[in-house]
């Protein structure tokens, strides 16, 4: 049994707290982390430096350099006869620590210490690590302490330049009355953020609420916040006529006119103030204001800015799985969702723009975001399961639209596949996830609509390419008066899954539209509807069904709707008005020749003419259409629910074409898809459309240039269904 001096000699501690190098000297962010804390300027510690937090010491702060490196002598430094013992003591700690029986440096943490750290660019890490290698005071010495101090200055300037504070002095005289931005943030809560992950709620409300209610607050000489927080008013600001109460009067030109604007011009102007910054709001506000510019210049701006705030996250490591010590598992976690809601975003938006892609997935290492009780539970709407459902699809989209398709030379066992997965990601969604069991004015409505949204789309993309070969099968052998040729069974099926995609993807838009959750500003929303509404004329060319017009009238008049302010969205209406006049054609020379095969087939000699056929064909449509429509076609086996059916809208005029104006038919065809036709012939015609237009302030685009025209081939989604190359003559 141990004596009681040997009881007191091993509880008392080999070294005094007071002679402690590590925990007695570090921080209270880094002793709570049991992190390395190294002070890199008097008072603060280099993490909290580098990542803009407070840092707060439990021990007099040490002593500031001087420009030689060395300290001040103060009274804790003078040896004195009170002193030497202890400043003694210290040295022989120091001196004679023990080492470790291992080598100093193995080759996983020489990896560490070069590798790990230096790739993220910061040389007092990488001494620092050195040292700890060593077996050395992680303190340092003078000259290792002023690089850390000149690196901090480097990357954080001390005072901001003249045109940077007034810059910043008047966005935030900019910021509207408290009342009203408490209102801005709770639409952008319910309504913008989807099924993405913009900011924390919680945090970002309590910083809103700080910078209102505290005039001293640091967040009122913070660019990076003053950024976000106009780019946040700007985006809400776009969905704020769906909180609009019934019967509430407002302005003609409030309803057309961007709202969001004047927050957006202060964020933009702060964008170059906050894009060396290492924090993470230099890539939540461009990611905000991308999403913001979206609806008006997708290919332009919005492209631009998204493509920063990926950048920028890459620069910050975002796409990798860093172990940092300094992170708490909430920031880690923010940092995940941040990551994948802006990869996703910028990878769909790519696909659908046609654009190539910006990062590979075999670089991204971070782990996809899991739940997390202290951070889901205090946001205001919880919708990290839509997150993780809009990941899994656009996982899916990504390959099914992978531009090395056409070379594997197993194309239909690739589709094929794809069907498969599409299928499975249906099944695995939660059964709350159905648009008829939400309520219109739950934040998640929206986003399941959009997931369901997106997920036509992806059948679409699928069968795309075999609806094209058909309808262009089918003109070949009106042209030439041949035989159709062969097509596979494969193809035609495929083509008959996008096409009820499109009926499926209009009958979605109707239910939306009747729960008056339509809104002007959606990127999303405006394409989706345009190439429901397109692939629906294309399918029309080879058959058109009882319900054929009111599906392309009602595709046509949401189209108008979410065009209203918008003057490209507006001729990206007329884009598909064109392409409606053409296919309109072709189905009127589809039918005559159908007609004349099927008499001579058939022995049928009772009608006189394929033009009075044609005639009675069409009213007899239009009977139908006027004492109710028929019961919609049979839903694909993969849709979720039945959709209501489409409201009785009016009928769609029929195409008035003079016939001096009509091309030959093998010139038509040449023209048929080409998008220089469709934009140069068709744009300017339906002068009534837009009633706003009559007015003196409307600002008519005369024409359009390159970039123009193809943002209109993949805003309306033509540029989807790659038809720009089949301009050359049917063969």
């Amino acid at each position: 049994m141990d004596s009681p001096a040997a009881i007191r000699r091993r509880r008392r501690r080999r070294v005094a707290e007071e002679n402690r190098k590590r925990s007695s000297r570090a921080c209270d962010r880094c002793k709570a982390r049991k992190s390395k804390c190294v002070e890199s300027n008097p008072g603060r510690c280099q993490r909290c430096v580098v990542n803009n937090l407070p840092c707060n010491f439990q021990r007099p702060k040490s002593p500031p350099l001087r420009e030689d490196g060395s300290t001040e002598l103060t009274e804790n430094t003078i040896v004195t006869p009170t002193n030497t013992a202890k400043v003694t003591a210290q040295s022989t700690e120091h001196n004679y620590r023990s080492l470790p029986s291992a080598p100093v440096l193995s080759p996983r943490l020489a990896s560490n210490v070069l590798a790990g750290e230096a790739a993220g660019g910061s040389w007092p890490k990488v001494l620092s690590r050195l040292r700890e290698a060593f077996c050395l005071d992680a303190r340092g010495d003078p000259e290792e302490q002023r690089m850390a101090v000149g690196q901090t200055h480097m990357s954080h300037p001390t005072a901001l330049h003249h045109a940077e504070l007034e810059r910043l002095e008047s966005a935030v005289h900019a910021f509207p009355p408290q009342p009203i931005a408490s209102f801005l943030l709770s639409v952008l809560i319910k309504h913008a953020t989807d099924t993405f992950f913009y900011v924390d709620q919680a945090e970002f409300a309590s910083e809103i609420n700080q910078f209102y209610t505290d005039p001293t607050s640091p967040l009122r000489s913070d660019s990076s916040f003053v950024c976000l927080a106009m780019a946040a008013f700007a985006l809400a600001s776009q969905w704020t006529t769906l909180e609009k109460p019934e019967g509430h009067q407002t302005s003609v030109g409030l309803e057309r006119s961007d709202l969001g604007r004047v927050f957006f011009d202060h964020a933009r102007m702060l964008i170059p103030d906050i894009i060396e910054r290492p924090c993470l709001r230099s890539v939540q506000a461009p990611f905000v204001l991308g999403v913001y510019l979206m609806p008006a210049s997708a290919i332009g701006s919005s492209y631009v800015y998204l493509g920063l705030a990926l950048r920028k996250a890459l620069a910050l490591d975002l796409h990798q799985d860093v172990d940092d010590h300094k992170l708490n598992e909430r920031e880690i976690e923010v940092r995940r969702r941040l990551w994948w809601s802006l990869y996703s975003l910028e990878r769909c938006t790519t696909v659908k723009l046609n654009r190539p892609r910006s990062i590979s997935v075999a670089a991204i290492t971070t782990p996809i975001p899991s739940g997390l009780p202290a951070l889901d539970r205090s946001q205001k709407f919880d919708n990290l399961s839509f997150q993780l459902a809009y990941m899994r699809l656009v996982k899916i989209l990504d390959r099914i639209s992978d531009p090395e398709l056409g070379s594997t030379g197993d194309e239909l066992a690739l589709l094929a596949k794809y069907e498969s997965h599409l299928k499975e990601w249906k099944r695995s969604l939660p059964l709350e996830f159905k648009l008829q069991d939400t309520d219109p004015q739950d934040s998640r409505y929206r986003a399941v609509f959009h997931l369901y949204l997106n997920y036509y789309y992806a059948w679409i993309t699928i069968g795309k390419a075999s609806l094209i070969s058909v309808v262009r099968a089918k003109l070949r052998s009106c042209a030439t008066g041949s035989q159709p040729p062969q097509i596979s069974n494969v193809a035609r099926n495929l083509s008959r899954s996008c096409a009820k995609a499109a009926r499926k993807l209009l009958g979605l838009f109707e239910t939306v539209s009747m729960s008056h959750k339509i809104t002007r500003f959606s990127f999303t929303d405006f394409q989706g509807c345009s190439i429901a509404t397109i692939v629906t004329l294309l399918d029309g060319i080879l058959e058109r069904d009882s319900g054929y017009e009111a599906r392309v009238a009602f595709g046509l008049e949401q189209l108008r709707q979410m065009a209203i302010g918008n003057a490209t969205a507006k001729m990206g209406v007329r884009f598909v008005e064109a392409i409606q006049l053409i296919t309109n054609e072709a189905r009127e020379k589809v039918t005559r020749s159908a007609c004349t095969v099927e008499r001579t087939s058939q022995g049928n000699s009772d009608i006189s003419s394929t033009a009075e056929y044609s005639q009675w064909a069409l009213w007899l449509t239009q009977q139908e259409q006027s004492q109710g429509f028929s019961e919609r076609t049979s839903s694909l086996s993969v849709v979720p629910e039945t959709m209501t059916p489409l409201s009785h809208v009016g009928q769609w005029p029929p195409t008035q074409t003079a016939a001096g104006l009509r091309p030959p038919w093998a010139a038509y065809e040449r023209q048929m898809f080409s998008p220089t036709y469709v934009s140069m012939q068709n744009l300017t015609q339906e002068p009534q459309a837009y009633p706003e237009e009559s007015d003196a302030n409307y600002e008519f685009i005369p024409a359009l240039h390159h970039d123009e025209q193809t943002f209109l081939m993949e805003l309306t989604g033509l540029g989807v269904l790659d038809v720009s190359g089949l301009s050359n003559p049917l063969e």
